[in-house]
């Protein structure tokens, strides 16, 4: 098989550290880290399908949410993060299985270099046939900056799951699965707080990358 392989909550543990940080800059109290992911951080869902309200969230703006973001990325933020445990060792696996992996992330192409270093260090870069970030320009213009797409995000992933061909895809995001899927690809749901709700005709929900190695019998 050929598999298209996201990156952050898919191999790095990424929504936890960015809300602590979150937390930290704008005072706001999280729940529970089993429950903390990115559904947090849209005060449209807040109250409305999810259990969990962030006290004080309510006021940070959302060009605050979008400054900090950029601050953050433009750090040392994503060579600090954590792989997922068992991840290494099931990506050698599926290759020795004879299946070819592809990672793709909607990080954009400028964060190559540590993304390739942070992939290297975590000895996992020799496993994909390619790493795919997203081309510069590859944003809608009329998309606040700093502020994350999913819709263009998704685009980008089904143009490339098209392009190389992709018999599947491991994701985490609720649109980008959702596409794929309607797309023909089939997906790897890696259970998030935030994407409990999706369901789909190929769409396979996965606790993790032991629970991903059982399905592909590996």
């Amino acid at each position: 098989m050929k598999i298209g392989i996201d990156l952050d909550d898919v191999m790095a543990i990424c929504s936890v550290p960015y809300l602590r940080r979150f937390a930290q800059e704008f005072n706001v109290e999280l729940p529970d880290e089993s429950q903390i992911g990115w559904h947090l951080l849209s005060q449209k869902e807040i109250g409305a399908g999810y259990d969990t309200v962030v006290p004080g969230l309510e006021k940070v703006t959302p060009e605050q949410r979008d400054q900090f973001r950029i601050r953050l990325y433009d750090s040392t933020f994503f060579a600090e993060l954590e792989v997922y445990k068992d991840c290494p060792v099931v990506l050698e696996r599926l290759v020795a299985a004879g299946h070819e992996l592809y990672f793709i992330t909607a990080r954009a192409e400028r964060r190559r270099y540590i993304t390739e270093t942070w992939l290297r260090e975590k000895g996992i870069f020799d496993h994909a046939k390619a790493v795919h970030l997203k081309p510069v320009g590859d944003f809608r213009p009329e998309y606040p900056r700093g502020r994350y797409d999913p819709a263009g995000s998704a685009d980008y992933k089904v143009r490339l799951a098209n392009e190389l061909e992709l018999d599947a895809f491991c994701e985490d995001d609720v649109v980008i699965s959702q596409t794929l899927a309607k797309a023909g690809v089939r997906v790897f749901l890696f259970d998030q707080p935030w994407n409990r709700e999706v369901r789909g005709e190929r769409i396979t929900r996965v606790t993790g990358w032991s629970d991903l190695a059982q399905h592909l019998g590996i």
